[in-house]
């Protein structure tokens, strides 16, 4: 737990939203967002084509693993320290002089691998007009995750969600305007991008301005002390897993670069974007449960804690599990959606890797755990068993033959990606529960039953479909309404076993009540 300097200022303390309220915005938010992801994301590999989307891809990647080993898991410190004392603005003052460091280092980097020959050799193929760009997007996507995280910490989160949706929806009609004009090449695309996670950084900002009155930048040596100590504390046991994540996650794209080339670069970023698409609906609640955790932690009730681990993380679960198995039996017609016929190749690593999003979600529930109690260490010991496990199954899948691999290109590197994480996610789960005693068995079959279900009711309504001589398999039309088939038959599963998803009928009961409630209001 964070201490605090003697001299840190109080002020009047702000009201902060209702977890419900917040976890509803949460969710409004990430729910306009999936369409105009879907946008954003299918213009970007048809404008660019398999070879560049690979390259700016990788590129993209290389910035983001980059800003990782510097970060070293601060931004988690950053959240929770904030959680848990929200009134000190000298610990903004602290981390806004760090997040200029990491600004420093990541300009720093672009310029080295752009011109110093030696460098270049850590982006093969990839053009140095792109790297630039590049950097300024993982600087800018890391930038936006912290502040917007700041505004979770503080329970401000209504506002920022709000604003989120009016910038994302203005930069997508943008986009698509600019799209069927003729007038986005592919200078201007990333332009676009950069330009929308910039405005984004700013308007969290800019949404905190009243939060501490009077700010004072200026910190005392007792500040310094104070805050450096807990840094080094809290992210001292990350170092080393940031450093083994970050070269063991940048040696499995270098090699499927190095054996495969941009074009399978290209098929697994497509892959990657369709699981994000996924997980986009519940990446609003992760950092929610966090925060949480942390206070409840801070308070020292364990039993709050169990009750979120039993309750929420199941439901969060089911819903990511809800939306990949749809997308994985549906592969085609995602394929098209996103990539067009250029991509067709990507089939397999894109139904694949849509499945990475189901355990994700559990990964960052129970990582929040570790966070939350102040035990990286444990969480470093973990994540680098982990690491060493993917770093060897991926040159298996990855290498050539004479090299006793097996040669499987982007659709290796998605079995390996989702295989390594169903294992190391109930690794996780299983240290988890010396901390919060919750029940491991009951745990590890519904992460079994649930995406089965939903995988077999999403095979059928696909079927069913073609079969009705609907449209093609990856028609639109199709694909349409086989979701609504889906949607409607799952509901129904779901009221006849709420177990599936988590809940008691007491639960369920509870959840229809309340938006019957909601609706008469209206």
């Amino acid at each position: 737990m964070l201490r605090t300097p003697e001299s840190a200022p109080v002020n009047t303390p702000v009201p902060e939203d209702s977890l419900k309220k917040r976890s509803f915005y949460k969710l409004a938010s990430n729910v306009a967002t999936i369409p105009l992801f879907f946008v954003m994301e299918a213009v970007l590999p048809r404008v660019l084509g398999p070879v560049q989307y690979g390259n700016y891809n990788f590129a993209c990647n290389f910035f983001t693993q980059f800003i990782s080993l510097f970060d070293m898991g601060s931004p988690l410190w950053f959240s929770t320290a904030l959680a848990q004392k929200p009134k000190e603005f000298a610990l903004v003052a602290f981390y806004t002089r760090f997040v200029g460091l990491i600004f420093l280092c990541i300009t720093l980097g672009a310029f080295g691998v752009a011109f110093v020959p030696m460098a270049g050799t850590l982006l093969p193929n990839v053009p140095a007009w792109i790297i630039f760009p590049a950097a300024l997007w993982a600087y800018l996507t890391w930038l936006g995750r912290v502040t917007r995280s700041t505004n979770d910490a503080l329970g401000v989160t209504t506002s920022s969600e709000i604003a989120r949706i009016t910038v994302n929806v203005g930069s997508a009609l943008i986009l698509v305007a600019l799209f069927f004009a003729n007038a986005l090449p592919i200078a201007g695309l990333m332009a676009q991008q950069n330009l929308t996670l910039a405005a984004l950084s700013v308007v969290f900002c800019w949404l905190l301005r009243h939060r501490w009155q009077p700010r004072n930048w200026h910190l005392t040596r007792e500040q310094w002390r104070t805050y450096a100590t807990s840094f080094r504390v809290y992210c001292g046991p990350l170092l080393t897993v940031t450093i083994c994540s970050t070269l063991a996650l940048f040696l499995e794209r270098w090699m499927l670069q190095f054996f495969d080339g941009s074009v399978q670069q290209g098929y697994f970023s497509l892959a990657q974007k369709a699981s994000m698409a996924c997980f986009l609906f519940v990446s609003a609640v992760t950092p929610l449960v966090m925060r949480e955790l942390a206070v409840a932690h801070g308070q020292n009730n364990l039993e709050r804690m169990r009750r979120l681990m039993e309750s929420l993380a199941p439901l969060v679960y089911a819903v990511a599990a809800w939306f990949s198995c749809f997308t994985a039996i549906e592969g085609e017609a995602m394929v098209r959606l996103f990539g067009g016929s250029d991509f067709a190749g990507a089939l397999i690593t894109v139904q694949v890797m849509t499945l990475y999003a189901i355990h994700q979600t559990y990964g960052q529930v129970a990582s929040s755990v570790f966070y939350a109690t102040g035990q990286t260490r444990t969480l470093r010991n973990l994540n680098i068993l982990s690491l060493a496990a993917g770093l060897v199954v991926a040159w298996v899948l990855l290498a050539p033959t004479h090299l006793y691999g097996l040669n499987m290109g982007a659709t290796g590197l998605a079995i390996k990606t989702v295989g390594v994480q169903f294992f190391s996610v109930n690794m996780f789960l299983i240290v988890c529960r010396r901390i919060i005693p919750f029940n491991y068995g009951r745990n590890l079959l519904h992460q079994l039953v649930c995406p089965a279900a939903f995988a077999a009711v999403a095979f059928a309504t696909r079927n069913a479909t073609l079969a009705l001589h609907l449209g093609e398999p990856a028609g639109f039309l199709r694909f349409i309404v086989s979701g609504m088939a889906y949607a409607a038959l799952t509901a129904v599963l779901v009221l006849a076993l709420p177990a599936l998803v988590g809940l008691t009928r007491a639960d369920l009961g509870g959840f229809i009540t309340l938006a019957l409630r909601k609706v008469r209001r209206q």
